[in-house]
């Protein structure tokens, strides 16, 4: 097939969903398709060969104005293209698929405000973010990609995000294929996994048999990072004798205002304040388990990446990836970020040794089943159906339809 893939800037460093998009051009030319990746910026080697880049300008004085921008101008190449397929992300609308990573902007600014609690904080927050014209970008945007004349089939990434398009788009079920994230487990692959997990302890100041927790992310407060501090000194106040749980924050997130917070809770000798890392893999190596808190997650990549590196994860029942974890078989799925006592009673259980190792084979393999192949598979079949549905006249008219032969 001939595929159009749009996305603004491609740069794997900058988080799951470019790297996503990184990988899913790189599967589809592997597997003998044609790519056309309309796009604004490619980092450098962040594409596989064979990737043709179309340019798709940018312009404007500020960020919104130039996302506005691009997709419009996408909007705009795509209709004088020649494709069998095209699929887009987030913040464009012309296209036959959509995947929509990052869920749908009402659903996210809904959880975003419940890390404040209900009252006028909360509120005011909600009313801050409504009247935000940043909002209102948003919203138009995903009103012109769910607008039923597009008829464009939906990827949601988890059940999860399948009820938010419902809610909030009335996307009809008949439009949206469930089709979980993947990841590429070989990429955290180390050559030597005790050295590496011994040198990265070593580098915190830890031994080997001290219990690592370890939290990456880039939006700390949107991931729960604040939950989780409290929840450790909520442990320690309910049992000074515990056994310590180190956690290991990395992440583009801000680390200034925690290492106040960290302070604040006298938990400066069970926090470890890592920031951001080039390569992530030696703090997987060097952990024992991992916790995602977050208030909202369409379906985190991270969590799958985690799994993959036999760490028992725990997270929220707000990110689509608990839906794939079997509580107490490879991980614990609490209700919320701010169940304080369900986030401890978590750790508290991750602190057995036997408990932890037999949860990290199941995890292991759990996070291998999430192969990107597997996802390529279904994807595919997707395109391969909407082709057929070009072909045939059937479906919208998105661009030009590539002639077979």
């Amino acid at each position: 097939m001939h595929l159009a893939i749009n996305f603004q800037r491609v740069d794997p460093s900058r988080g799951g969903a470019e790297t996503y998009v990184a990988d899913l051009c790189r599967g589809l030319v592997d597997r003998g398709h044609r790519v056309d990746l309309y796009s604004s910026s490619c980092a450098e080697g962040a594409l596989a060969g064979g990737v043709r880049v179309v340019p798709v300008a940018a312009t404007g004085p500020t960020r919104w104005a130039r996302l506005l921008s691009f997709a419009r101008n996408s909007e705009a190449a795509l209709r004088e293209a020649t494709f069998d397929c095209s699929i887009g992300f987030i913040n464009t609308w012309h296209h036959d698929v959509i995947i929509p990573q990052g869920g749908v902007h009402p659903a996210s600014l809904e959880h975003n405000a419940r890390r404040f609690p209900v009252g006028w904080r909360r509120s005011l927050y909600t009313a801050s973010k409504r009247a935000n014209p940043k909002d209102w970008l948003y919203r138009s945007i995903e009103r012109r990609q769910y607008d039923p004349s597009r008829a464009a089939r939906v990827v949601a990434v988890s059940e999860f995000v399948q009820e938010h398009l419902q809610t909030y788009y009335r996307v009809p079920g008949d439009r949206i294929r469930v089709i979980p994230n993947a990841i590429d487990a070989n990429r955290l692959r180390v050559e030597d996994p005790v050295g590496a997990r011994l040198a990265f302890r070593s580098r915190l100041g830890l031994g080997p048999d001290d219990l690592i927790a370890l939290f990456l992310a880039h939006n700390f407060r949107l991931k729960g990072l604040d939950p989780l501090l409290e929840a450790l000194r909520l442990r320690l106040d309910h049992a000074p004798a515990a056994r310590p749980v180190h956690l290991v924050v990395c992440g583009g997130g801000k680390i200034e205002p925690y290492r106040r917070k960290v302070r604040s809770l006298g938990l400066e000798e069970h926090v470890h304040l890592v920031g951001f890392m080039d390569d992530v893999r030696p703090a997987f190596a060097g952990s024992d388990c991992f916790v995602l808190p977050s208030y909202y997650d369409p379906c985190s990549l991270v969590v799958f990446e985690a799994l993959s590196r036999g760490l028992p994860v725990v997270t929220t029942a707000t990110n689509g990836a608990g839906e794939v974890v079997t509580p107490g078989r490879e991980g614990y799925v609490v209700p919320e970020a701010d169940d304080l006592d369900a986030l401890a009673d978590a750790l508290d259980q991750l602190c057995d040794d036997d408990r932890r190792r037999a949860m990290a084979g199941a995890a292991e393999r759990l996070g291998k089943a999430q192969s990107f192949d597997a996802h390529l598979d279904r994807l595919v079949a997707l395109f391969e159906e909407v082709a057929e549905e070009r072909r045939s006249g059937s479906g919208p008219a998105k661009g030009s339809l590539r002639k077979a032969g």
